[in-house]
Formats: C-alpha cells, sequence, structure tokens
C-alpha cells in the first residue's frame, strides 16, 4: 500500500466503500450502477471481513492511535496506532458518509477498516485523522528519540468492517 502513489490509494478505499455498500444491507450510497473496478484493485483488496458491520462504535481518534470500541459491550474492537495507519479517506460523492482507512497489525495484517458515520460527520472524523497525524509529527520533530523508543517497545513501523489484504 505504501507503494501506490495518492490517487491509487484513494481509489483502492473507494472501491472497498463500495463493496461494503454492496454486501451489507441498509448500507447508505453507492446503490447506482458504476464502473467496473480496475483490474488490479481485486488483489490489493482480498476478501471481505463484514465481522463488525452494522455496529455502533465509539472512535477515539488521538497522536498514539485510533481506536473501535462496541458502543453496547465496550469491547475494543480495534486498537491501530498512528505509525501502523498508511493512508485515510473519505467516499466518492456518492459516499460522502463513509471514511476508511488502511492499517497493519499482527491479527489481520494490513486492512481497510471503513466506518459509517451519521451525517455530516465524515468530513470531520477525516479532518481528526489528519490533525492527529499532523500533532504526531510536530512531537516527532521535537523529540524524534522518544519517538524511535515509542516504535520499538511498539513493534515495527509499518500501517464497521474490514477488507482483508489491502
Amino acid at each position: 500500500m505504501r507503494s501506490l502513489d495518492f490517487g491509487t490509494r484513494t481509489q483502492v478505499t473507494r472501491e472497498a466503500i463500495s463493496r461494503l455498500c454492496e454486501a451489507v444491507p441498509g448500507t447508505h450510497g453507492a446503490t447506482k450502477k458504476r464502473k467496473p473496478p480496475a483490474k488490479f484493485l481485486s488483489p490489493v483488496l482480498g476478501k471481505s471481513n463484514l465481522q463488525f458491520s452494522g455496529m455502533n462504535i465509539r472512535l477515539t481518534i488521538s497522536t498514539t492511535s485510533l481506536t473501535l470500541v462496541n458502543g453496547e459491550t465496550q469491547q475494543i474492537i480495534a486498537n491501530h496506532h498512528m505509525q501502523s495507519i498508511s493512508f485515510a479517506s473519505g467516499g466518492d460523492p456518492d459516499t460522502t458518509d463513509y471514511v476508511a482507512y488502511v492499517a497493519k497489525d499482527p491479527v489481520n495484517q494490513r486492512a481497510c477498516h471503513i466506518l459509517e458515520c451519521p451525517s455530516g460527520v465524515a468530513q470531520e472524523v477525516i479532518s481528526t485523522i489528519g490533525r492527529a497525524f499532523e500533532l504526531r509529527f510536530k512531537q516527532y520533530l521535537k523529540n524524534p528519540s522518544s519517538e524511535r523508543e515509542v516504535m520499538t517497545l511498539g513493534g515495527s513501523k509499518s500501517n464497521i468492517q474490514e477488507k482483508k489484504g489491502a
């Protein structure tokens, strides 16, 4: 994923959002006939994991991690350290209430995680993720040695519904 340019990464996340909308009843967006995806997207996206789709979650974004918690049981669904997130984007004009981000973890390897947001909140979520990265980078510039320590302790550097293989 890191080797892909910005436009291609955006295509990958938007295709993942479209697949979710087609696979899960009750999701909004992507109902119109769309062009078939570029051939290279299928191997990049891999198989879908719909285990957490349709679940209400609480999203916490900080300069250290992005955490998804089940709104009913308080179970942590995912906790991705910021250095493991390689890309985040919003949906296309037909799926503006969606946010997708690609993260790497020991369980799912690299996966595209998709969040359906209440109307008008998706852009705020994307902006907050961007701001967290910006603040994290500023912290790194002030004290680069502490960042290396965190990366060593947290594992190697790399990056509701998941698309395995993204």
